[in-house]
């Protein structure tokens, strides 16, 4: 990093006491997280929760002793639950060290720094690939944050690496996250979750208190999956484990028109369900997912070799073009009827034209 003008003494709390609440925000930081990450989280989530609120009443729960062991063995550093817990979710307050939360939760968080290189691994793709050595060594500390606190920044060499981290999160989100087929799964995946908590609570909805949400993982929906899947009905637990995902009958460009694709959202499901009563019709669009590239709303402070600060939206021409993906999609059970699947995306092209 590069060396500034600042000393410990600049810091309440002490760098050690920073330090620790850093690493404990990072592996914590996920804790809330529903079964299989983020499906569904848009959807089966009460009261417009996030994983971040969970990950925030699981480390507070006195049930659980996450925090009280956090309390016990760090307390004399200063560290508490209640703080590092501000770094993890929002509704705890801000935390005084700006930079700090940045590196748990923002654009250029060390969490989507390490799944962009882990995912392009473990996908067998290249698109994630970005030089994180280089925004390491140009990283820097940007002070003239319009609430006082000490954000992060970069100096002006380090721009075509955080161009290349850019890049790749909108290749990774068009190429993996957004794949179609991906997207399918997640979508029978929701649906098939909504009905299980259904069954069990009378809710479609995760519940609200800590104690029960824990109780939801993976390991319970995969068993519930086995004992559900039915061959002959054909069910959601059938199509997630004999892996038959609904196909995709429609899709917009990916940087469709919002009035196309409000177009798309009012007609196709009205019209598609008045032509196939029988054919069961899922949509799904990129601005509903918790990885969706949206770079006119991110701030990525640039200082140039005048010392002064600027945006990269401002300096950034291989940025300049791009926008956020707004791409949506409809998808139909067809069942491996080859026949059905062209009709519907006929019908799709027809109600859109």
């Amino acid at each position: 990093m590069e060396r500034q003008s600042w000393s410990e003494s600049d810091f309440e709390p002490k760098v050690d006491q920073i330090v620790l609440e850093a690493r404990l925000a990072g592996l914590l930081h996920d804790i809330g997280h529903s079964p299989f990450s983020h499906t569904g989280e848009s959807i089966l989530f009460p009261n417009d929760k996030r994983h971040e609120h969970y990950g925030e009443a699981i480390l507070l729960s006195p049930e659980l002793g996450i925090g009280g062991v956090i309390d016990n063995l760090l307390g004399q550093y200063g560290v508490t639950k209640e703080r590092v817990a501000q770094l993890i979710s929002y509704q705890s307050g801000e935390y005084e060290v700006g930079f700090v939360r940045e590196l748990i939760s923002s654009v250029w968080d060390v969490d989507k720094m390490d799944y962009l290189l882990r995912d392009s691994l473990y996908c067998g793709v290249r698109y994630g690939l970005y030089d994180l050595e280089r925004i390491v060594d140009t990283i820097t500390l940007y002070d003239e944050s319009p609430d006082g606190l000490l954000r992060l920044g970069i100096r002006g060499g380090g721009i075509h690496a955080i161009e290349g981290l850019i890049l790749a999160r909108y290749f990774m989100f068009t190429q993996v996250y957004f794949h179609a087929v991906r997207r399918a799964y997640d979508l029978i995946l929701t649906d098939f979750i909504a009905e299980l908590i259904q069954s069990e609570t009378g809710s479609d909805l995760y519940p609200e208190g800590v104690m029960e949400y824990i109780a939801w993982n993976d390991p319970r929906i995969l068993a519930a999956m086995n004992q559900r899947m039915n061959k002959d009905d054909k069910n959601l637990a059938w199509k997630l484990a004999s892996r038959q995902h609904p196909k995709r009958v429609y899709e917009t460009d990916g940087h469709a028109d919002p009035a196309i694709i409000a177009s798309a959202m009012f007609k196709l499901p009205k019209g598609l369900k008045e032509q196939y009563p029988a054919v069961q019709i899922w949509t799904d669009q990129a601005v509903d997912h918790p990885e969706r590239f949206k770079m006119g709303a991110e701030v990525w402070p640039i200082r140039q070799s005048s010392g002064k600060w600027n945006s990269l939206a401002n300096v950034s021409r291989a940025l300049a073009g791009l926008v956020e993906i707004r791409q949506f999609r409809v998808y139909a059970d067809v069942r491996d009827d080859d026949a059905l699947e062209n009709q519907i995306e006929r019908s799709c092209r027809e109600i859109m034209a």
